[in-house]
């Protein structure tokens, strides 16, 4: 069957509505840009002076990293000093150096050495804590050490093993500090022998985030996280005799 005249003249008649239909929508972008244009000059001199001096001023707040977030420093401290957190206390009352610690059969291997602290410190939640390693009681994880990012860590060097933590009156087992009680704590952080050349150290002490449940454990967990940096205790470390 042959294609009728209907057809055969539609096609033509397309076009220039087409093209005229273009032309309008050019001419109407044109006309709003043209209005847009003439609202931007019309603008008060002293508007353009304001932005460009705003432009310029956080140009110079980046370049200097005012954009940056704030980080809190730390309380400086020494030995004696306390440094109170949210949730704990500690006060290093004494530091050392040794190769060897007898009342807890501890020995440094070669190109090791003991940074030893004996530390007064304070449980100021309301549940036990273990100081060490393990959950109290409570189900509480306190994280002081051996954790991926402790609340109690030695600043400018990484220990080359576990920390040993012990109650300095010599008795053993897991050390549990009780609300409110004040104990006598000793770290013994295991550092490279040449660390510390000058005796100097310093121990990082962090505030503490609370997090309560864990899935697949418990939602009674509660786990102390670091947050920001509260205090930073600097003492001078003695060679043991």
């Amino acid at each position: 069957m042959g294609k009728t005249g209907d057809h055969d003249g539609a096609a033509p008649s397309a076009l220039p509505a087409a093209a005229s239909s273009a032309a309008r929508a050019g001419t109407v972008v044109r006309a709003t840009l043209s209005r847009w244009a003439r609202s931007i000059a019309e603008f008060p001199r002293w508007i353009w002076l304001a932005a460009v001096a705003l432009v310029a001023l956080l140009i110079v707040v980046v370049a200097v990293g005012g954009l940056a977030r704030a980080e809190a420093s730390p309380t400086l401290l020494g030995a004696d000093d306390e440094a109170r957190t949210s949730m704990y206390a500690i006060t290093v009352l004494d530091a050392e150096f040794a190769t060897e610690i007898e009342s807890e059969r501890l020995e440094a291997e070669p190109g090791e050495k003991f940074l030893v602290m004996t530390t007064r410190m304070e449980n100021l939640s309301d549940a036990p804590i273990a100081v060490g390693d393990g959950t109290g009681a409570d189900r509480v994880s306190a994280r002081l050490v051996n954790a991926d990012d402790p609340l109690l860590e030695l600043q400018g060097v990484t220990p080359t093993d576990s920390v040993d933590v012990w109650r300095a009156d010599g008795s053993s087992g897991q050390v549990i500090l009780q609300p409110g009680v004040p104990s006598q704590v000793t770290f013994a952080w295991t550092v490279p022998a040449d660390a510390y050349s000058d005796g100097t150290v310093s121990l990082d002490v962090h505030e503490v985030e609370v997090t309560r449940g864990r899935v697949f454990v418990s939602s009674r967990a509660v786990t102390w996280n670091p947050a920001t940096l509260s205090a930073r205790i600097t003492v001078t470390a003695q060679e043991a005799p």
